[in-house]
């Protein structure tokens, strides 16, 4: 016969395990504001947007690619000894109730061989892949590099 002391240990456990999963839980609620990027200068590119979470689950850009160049890399400007390098991110958490802002000088989306007609005033698309959301196609105007610049300040 089992007794209480057999079943609580039991009934601890299975309330533990509801608890994770209902933290675990929630659903991103993306939405990618104003993207530009600017003309391409020696075989590259830079691509500025913000993506914000203002759902209840976290979401991660998985990368993101465009027919307006051979590919989209995901890139952050890391300053070390007074040099300033690229390290590349497979991917970049995009957290619940948060907003990541890819911008020059910082975490930034690399235009990888862009189309090289791509002038002031152009536009093109560009589809981001997530990891728990849709993609997502929004259209990237092409603006002179210093207001790309200035709109990340």
């Amino acid at each position: 016969m089992r007794g209480v002391a057999d079943v609580v240990p039991r009934l601890v456990v299975v309330i533990v395990l509801v608890a994770v999963s209902a933290c675990a839980g929630g659903t991103p609620q993306l939405h990618i504001e104003t993207a530009q990027a600017a003309p391409p200068v020696a075989g590259s590119s830079q691509l500025t947007v913000t993506i914000v979470n203002s759902g209840d689950g976290d979401d991660e850009l998985l990368g993101a690619a465009t027919d307006a160049a051979d590919a989209i890399e995901i890139h952050e400007t890391v300053i070390a000894e007074q040099r300033a390098t690229m390290r590349e991110h497979d991917s970049v958490a995009i957290p619940a109730g948060t907003s990541v802002a890819f911008r020059p000088g910082g975490l930034h989306l690399m235009l990888v061989v862009p189309d090289p007609t791509l002038r002031e005033g152009d536009t093109f698309e560009v589809t981001f892949d997530f990891a728990h959301s849709d993609d997502r196609t929004i259209t990237v105007e092409v603006v002179d590099f210093l207001e790309l610049a200035e709109s990340g300040a």
